[in-house]
């Protein structure tokens, strides 16, 4: 392994620290996003609500949903105007306010407010803290710091399935009141702690404050010897005069898609994985896999204990992913676990049909075995990646909303999902596992065929995958010295 490769591969404690921090708001999905589906089947909470009929339910957990689509809308214009540090202490704000609200909800209107709220707050932090981490990462290790949002994504959601098993054994409002206000955590700990995260290097340079830019950069990517300094100021260097001729062509709002090919090629690309992502199936799982469970005959607090136990999936078998993301590769990961998700849907679909009204535990225990298989295979894959990808392949230019677009695609999709499912579990039942395994199956094939890799390469250098003009190719430097970065310098003037 060369000195450049060394250099781009290493983390220091303050960019894994900061890093660390700003993912404390992923939390927040995780719980916010967690926590409905054991809340929904205590019974203090339905009969609390009561008439609690399968629309108010559907609406309960598709508002979010919706709040999330004008947080992400939000963020899109934020993330570019007060940066990605401010966003993200706005979404905090927010969310306090949104668990506030739910937590003490007395009438189901209320609770409702409260979710599109918490989703506004976690609209915006899904969006702007993987542009964030993916900013501030070296480009060898992108795919673990980046990938720490869908980690701690899973963690919240893991976390909330828990603590909502927990609280089945409390007595009153207690059972549900505790696991909504629980959320409020993070979002306090994010605004206490959001003053000592640095800005984004990127975005300063975008607001052409080069010095600061500088300063925070050299913190983050800390040189340890003359060697490594010398990269350093190469890759200031690629990076500034990057987003300076991005900058001096940017055109304003939907723009620079419709005028440039390499950003109709991004956005495309960015759509289908978000969309792929949703059309794995995930969601519909997590939402509603106590109902999937009570389909199998299963009752009680059996029900609450599977689905903590279903929450350790995500943190275990995405830890595995991001590890080995920026050794595998992002496209490879993809559409394997595509055709994984495809064979294991396949089971659950089959042992739901035989075994769903029988008195076969085993059968039914194999169903619950896949569906849990299916978990840990799209945590190991799609989690994550799809938070990577998609800011790491956008230009400075349209990084923010671009991403925004794409995960109103991934928004909208769960949407629809979520008021699509329990209608089509009451009506075709097992068969609508089949609908999860056709889009697998497509989208490992769209992946396989159209997506580019970009493991390892600075988010200026992934450009050039997309047709456009790189300023400064630092992938050349292969030895260490003075010369590399006046080669580099005179390639620019050039």
């Amino acid at each position: 392994m060369s000195e450049a490769q060394k250099y781009r591969r290493n983390i220091n404690p303050y960019t894994l620290g900061c890093s660390m921090f700003a993912v404390v708001g992923s939390l927040l999905y995780g719980i916010d996003s967690g926590v409905i589906s054991t809340t929904i089947s205590h019974p203090t909470f339905t009969n609390y609500f009561a008439p609690f009929t399968p629309g108010v339910k559907g609406a309960v957990v598709s508002t979010f949903g919706g709040g999330s689509f004008l947080g992400v809308l939000f963020a899109g214009w934020s993330a570019d105007a007060w940066g990605r540090k401010y966003s993200i202490m706005f979404a905090a704000a927010v969310a306090l306010i949104g668990g506030i609200i739910q937590a003490s909800s007395v009438k189901i209107g209320m609770l409702i407010a409260g979710r599109i709220i918490g989703g506004f707050a976690v609209g915006v932090m899904n969006m702007v803290i993987p542009v964030y981490n993916s900013e501030i990462a070296p480009p060898g290790k992108r795919g673990l710091i980046t990938g720490l949002h869908g980690q701690f994504v899973s963690i919240g959601f893991g976390t909330a399935n828990w603590i909502g098993f927990a609280c089945a054994y409390a007595s009153g409002a207690f059972q549900w009141r505790f696991p909504l206000a629980f959320q409020c955590l993070p979002a306090v700990i994010v605004l206490v702690g959001i003053f000592w995260l640095p800005f984004s290097p990127r975005w300063l340079l975008e607001k052409d404050r080069v010095e600061e830019a500088y300063a925070i950069l050299k913190k983050l990517h800390g040189p340890q010897n003359e060697e490594e300094e010398e990269l350093f100021e190469a890759e200031f260097l690629q990076m500034k005069e990057q987003i300076r001729y991005d900058m001096s062509i940017r055109a304003s709002g939907f723009k620079p898609f419709l005028q440039k090919k390499s950003n109709r090629k991004r956005l495309a690309v960015s759509v289908a994985v978000q969309a792929f992502t949703q059309l794995t199936g995930v969601n519909v799982m997590n939402y509603y896999q106590t109902d999937l469970y009570k389909g199998l005959g299963i009752t009680g607090h059996t029900v609450l204990l599977l689905s903590g136990i279903f929450g350790l999936d995500g943190p275990t078998f995405n830890l595995l992913g991001i590890l080995l993301v920026d050794s595998w590769g992002r496209k490879r990961t993809l559409w394997i676990t595509n055709i994984a998700m495809a064979l294991s849907i396949v089971c659950v679909m089959c042992l739901t049909a035989v075994f769903q009204h029988s008195s076969n535990q085993v059968g039914k225990g194999f169903a619950i075995a896949f569906l849990f298989i299916f978990s840990g295979i799209y945590s190991f894959g799609y989690n994550s990646i799809h938070y990577i990808y998609v800011p790491e392949i956008m230009s400075q230019e349209v990084r923010a909303i671009g991403t925004a677009i794409a995960v109103e695609v991934n928004v909208l999709i769960n949407i629809v999902l979520n008021q699509v499912s329990p209608i089509a579990f009451a009506n075709i039942g097992w068969r609508y596992y089949s609908v999860f395994i056709a889009t697998n199956l497509v989208a490992a094939v769209v992946v396989f065929l159209y997506f580019p890799e970009t493991k390892s390469k600075t988010l200026e250098e992934i450009g050039e995958l997309f047709g456009d003009e790189l300023i400064i190719n630092m992938s050349d430097i292969t030895t260490v010295g003075k010369s590399d970065v006046e080669a580099a310098m005179a390639v620019h003037k050039e």
